[in-house]
Protein backbone atom coordinates (compact mmCIF):
# COMPACT_ATOMS: atom_id res chain seq x y z
CA UNK A 1 0.00 0.00 0.00
CA UNK A 2 2.85 2.37 0.85
CA UNK A 3 4.46 1.73 -2.54
CA UNK A 4 1.23 2.56 -4.38
CA UNK A 5 0.86 5.80 -2.42
CA UNK A 6 4.46 6.84 -3.04
CA UNK A 7 4.15 5.94 -6.72
CA UNK A 8 0.98 8.04 -7.07
CA UNK A 9 2.59 11.04 -5.40
CA UNK A 10 5.74 10.62 -7.50
CA UNK A 11 3.61 10.58 -10.65
CA UNK A 12 1.97 13.83 -9.57
CA UNK A 13 5.33 15.47 -8.94
CA UNK A 14 6.72 14.34 -12.30
CA UNK A 15 3.64 15.45 -14.20
CA UNK A 16 3.84 18.91 -12.65
CA UNK A 17 7.53 19.15 -13.40
CA UNK A 18 6.89 18.47 -17.08
CA UNK A 19 5.03 21.77 -17.47
CA UNK A 20 2.85 20.24 -20.19
CA UNK A 21 -0.43 20.62 -18.32
CA UNK A 22 -3.18 23.11 -19.11
CA UNK A 23 -4.93 24.16 -15.91
CA UNK A 24 -8.66 24.98 -15.82
CA UNK A 25 -8.81 28.44 -14.22
CA UNK A 26 -11.61 28.74 -11.64
CA UNK A 27 -12.71 32.11 -10.22
CA UNK A 28 -12.92 32.79 -6.49
CA UNK A 29 -16.68 33.35 -6.75
CA UNK A 30 -17.31 29.73 -7.75
CA UNK A 31 -15.56 28.49 -4.59
CA UNK A 32 -17.52 30.46 -1.99
CA UNK A 33 -19.50 28.46 0.54
CA UNK A 34 -19.69 24.83 1.62
CA UNK A 35 -21.57 22.46 -0.69
CA UNK A 36 -24.05 19.93 0.66
CA UNK A 37 -22.32 16.57 0.96
CA UNK A 38 -24.58 13.52 1.19
CA UNK A 39 -22.39 11.07 3.09
CA UNK A 40 -24.29 8.03 1.79
CA UNK A 41 -24.21 9.06 -1.86
CA UNK A 42 -21.04 11.04 -2.51
CA UNK A 43 -18.01 10.21 -4.57
CA UNK A 44 -15.19 12.51 -5.53
CA UNK A 45 -13.81 15.84 -4.35
CA UNK A 46 -15.61 18.80 -2.78
CA UNK A 47 -13.65 22.07 -2.69
CA UNK A 48 -14.72 25.41 -1.20
CA UNK A 49 -13.55 28.53 0.60
CA UNK A 50 -14.98 30.47 3.51
CA UNK A 51 -13.71 32.77 6.25
CA UNK A 52 -11.79 29.82 7.77
CA UNK A 53 -9.77 29.14 4.61
CA UNK A 54 -9.69 26.52 1.87
CA UNK A 55 -11.41 23.17 2.40
CA UNK A 56 -11.11 19.91 0.45
CA UNK A 57 -13.16 16.80 1.15
CA UNK A 58 -13.17 13.44 -0.58
CA UNK A 59 -15.48 10.45 -0.34
CA UNK A 60 -16.24 7.08 -1.91
CA UNK A 61 -19.63 5.57 -2.76
CA UNK A 62 -19.20 1.96 -3.91
CA UNK A 63 -15.74 0.73 -2.90
CA UNK A 64 -12.68 1.97 -0.99
CA UNK A 65 -10.73 4.56 -2.98
CA UNK A 66 -7.24 6.01 -2.61
CA UNK A 67 -7.24 9.82 -2.88
CA UNK A 68 -3.87 11.49 -3.47
CA UNK A 69 -2.94 14.95 -4.55
CA UNK A 70 -0.66 17.93 -4.67
CA UNK A 71 -1.49 21.58 -4.08
CA UNK A 72 0.92 24.36 -5.04
CA UNK A 73 0.19 27.72 -3.41
CA UNK A 74 1.39 31.22 -4.26
CA UNK A 75 1.94 32.07 -0.57
CA UNK A 76 3.15 30.02 2.42
CA UNK A 77 0.68 27.62 4.04
CA UNK A 78 0.19 28.77 7.63
CA UNK A 79 -1.95 25.85 8.78
CA UNK A 80 -2.76 22.38 7.45
CA UNK A 81 -5.27 20.18 9.25
CA UNK A 82 -6.48 16.64 8.44
CA UNK A 83 -10.19 16.03 8.87
CA UNK A 84 -10.01 12.35 9.89
CA UNK A 85 -6.54 11.10 10.90
CA UNK A 86 -8.20 7.86 12.11
CA UNK A 87 -8.54 6.75 8.45
CA UNK A 88 -4.78 6.51 8.13
CA UNK A 89 -2.97 8.16 5.30
CA UNK A 90 -1.29 11.53 5.69
CA UNK A 91 -1.16 15.18 4.66
CA UNK A 92 1.96 17.30 4.92
CA UNK A 93 3.67 20.34 3.57
CA UNK A 94 6.77 20.05 1.44
CA UNK A 95 8.52 23.35 1.94
CA UNK A 96 6.05 26.10 2.75
CA UNK A 97 4.06 26.25 -0.52
CA UNK A 98 3.41 22.62 -1.48
CA UNK A 99 0.88 20.29 0.18
CA UNK A 100 0.85 16.55 -0.51
CA UNK A 101 -1.78 14.12 0.79
CA UNK A 102 -2.84 10.49 0.57
CA UNK A 103 -5.89 8.87 2.16
CA UNK A 104 -8.03 5.80 1.51
CA UNK A 105 -11.72 6.13 2.36
CA UNK A 106 -14.41 3.47 2.46
CA UNK A 107 -17.98 3.97 1.24
CA UNK A 108 -19.81 6.35 3.55
CA UNK A 109 -16.61 7.91 4.93
CA UNK A 110 -15.50 11.49 4.30
CA UNK A 111 -11.92 12.68 4.74
CA UNK A 112 -10.15 15.84 3.74
CA UNK A 113 -7.91 18.74 4.64
CA UNK A 114 -8.34 22.37 5.69
CA UNK A 115 -5.74 25.01 4.85
CA UNK A 116 -5.05 28.55 5.87
CA UNK A 117 -2.99 30.50 3.35
CA UNK A 118 -2.74 34.12 4.56
CA UNK A 119 -2.75 36.54 1.63
CA UNK A 120 -2.88 33.57 -0.73
CA UNK A 121 -4.55 34.18 -4.08
CA UNK A 122 -3.97 31.08 -6.21
CA UNK A 123 -3.71 27.32 -5.68
CA UNK A 124 -2.87 24.73 -8.36
CA UNK A 125 -4.54 21.38 -7.77
CA UNK A 126 -3.44 17.96 -8.99
CA UNK A 127 -6.09 15.47 -7.86
CA UNK A 128 -6.00 11.69 -8.21
CA UNK A 129 -8.39 8.86 -7.34
CA UNK A 130 -6.87 5.37 -7.40
CA UNK A 131 -3.87 6.62 -9.38
CA UNK A 132 -5.66 8.61 -12.09
CA UNK A 133 -7.29 12.00 -12.46
CA UNK A 134 -11.00 12.01 -11.57
CA UNK A 135 -13.59 13.03 -14.14
CA UNK A 136 -14.63 16.70 -13.84
CA UNK A 137 -18.14 15.47 -12.92
CA UNK A 138 -16.56 14.02 -9.73
CA UNK A 139 -15.22 17.40 -8.57
CA UNK A 140 -17.64 19.84 -6.92
CA UNK A 141 -16.80 23.51 -6.36
CA UNK A 142 -18.37 25.85 -3.81
CA UNK A 143 -21.90 26.04 -2.39
CA UNK A 144 -23.46 25.37 -5.82
CA UNK A 145 -21.33 22.23 -6.28
CA UNK A 146 -20.37 23.26 -9.82
CA UNK A 147 -18.12 20.98 -11.85
CA UNK A 148 -14.95 22.33 -13.47
CA UNK A 149 -14.57 22.13 -17.25
CA UNK A 150 -11.39 20.05 -16.99
CA UNK A 151 -8.55 19.02 -14.70
CA UNK A 152 -6.04 19.91 -13.29
CA UNK A 153 -7.27 23.11 -11.60
CA UNK A 154 -5.90 26.59 -10.99
CA UNK A 155 -8.11 28.13 -8.31
CA UNK A 156 -8.31 31.80 -7.41
CA UNK A 157 -9.09 31.74 -3.69
CA UNK A 158 -9.39 35.54 -3.29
Amino acid sequence: MKRITLAAVAALVLSLASGALAFDRVSAGKLKGKPEIDKANCQGYYIWTDSDGLHIRWCAREKPLLFTGRLDTDRPVAELKRLEPKFGGWARTHGDRVVLYSSTVRPGDIDGIDLKIPRGRRVQFMLDVDGKAPEPKEVFLGAKAQNPRSLPLMLRIR
